[in-house]
């Protein structure tokens, strides 16, 4: 029950800090706070407190494996975003962020999905475009869209977590740390700032996730040492 209050509470929570930051400051420390391990690490010290070392150290593996999928939406919705509308643009990017957590979902090693995670994201950055201005006159955001994002985060999350109680902390982990909060910020900002604005947070997006993965491993390990004292 506490993991849930505190998911579904921390997801909207989140969604209206990057969504007034990003609009005071800049799409890119937005794109760096959604990036961050901001509600993985609570989920992780809950999931230890309520189920111990073993049922930590899976949802930790699942935070991870999640990563390869979060590095694929930001890879491809920056990447598309100046060429496509929002909506097809984010159907692209789901689309590779569901391919990605397929293939880590499948990986045994925790290690080896942490690698590989780190590889996409520097060879992303390594060959990310220069910024092409498409949208030179951006639609104004609307009143309603900051509620709208956090009603959609909120309830997303929620449908995760009631589905982790069923299939177990591994999946839990996976679903926990999915690009929700990115899915739903992407096309928004998209929409009401323009495509450089988009691309420019999910740029910053991915720039945190090789300190994110760094992040869920150390947890990983503490989890699997202290298990087997």
């Amino acid at each position: 029950m506490e993991i849930l209050l505190l998911r579904s509470a921390l997801a909207p929570s989140l969604i209206l800090l990057v969504s007034v930051v990003a609009r005071r400051s800049g799409p890119r420390l937005g794109g760096l706070l959604l990036g961050a391990p901001t509600t993985s690490g609570p989920f992780l010290a809950l999931m230890w407190l309520d189920g111990g070392n073993a049922p930590a150290a899976r949802a930790a593996h699942g935070n991870i494996a999640a990563q390869l999928a979060v590095v694929s939406f930001c890879l491809a919705y920056g990447r598309l975003a100046p060429a496509l509308h929002p909506a097809r643009t984010l159907t692209a990017a789901l689309a590779c962020a569901a391919g990605a957590g397929v293939v880590a979902a499948v990986c045994a090693s925790v290690w080896l999905t942490a690698a590989l995670t780190v590889a996409v994201t520097c060879v992303g950055l390594r060959t990310w475009p220069a910024p092409v201005r498409t949208d030179p006159t951006p639609a104004r955001a609307r009143g309603w869209e900051i509620p709208v994002r956090m009603a959609v985060s909120a309830t997303t999350v929620l449908l995760a977590m009631f589905a982790a109680d069923a299939l177990g902390s591994f999946t839990g982990g996976i679903l926990a740390a999915l690009p929700v909060l990115l899915a739903v910020m992407a096309p928004s900002t998209h929409r009401s700032t323009g495509a450089d604005a988009a691309a420019a947070m999910m740029r910053a997006a991915l720039t945190v996730a090789p300190g994110t993965v760094a992040f869920l491993l150390v947890l990983h390990s503490a989890f699997v040492a202290a298990g087997t004292q």
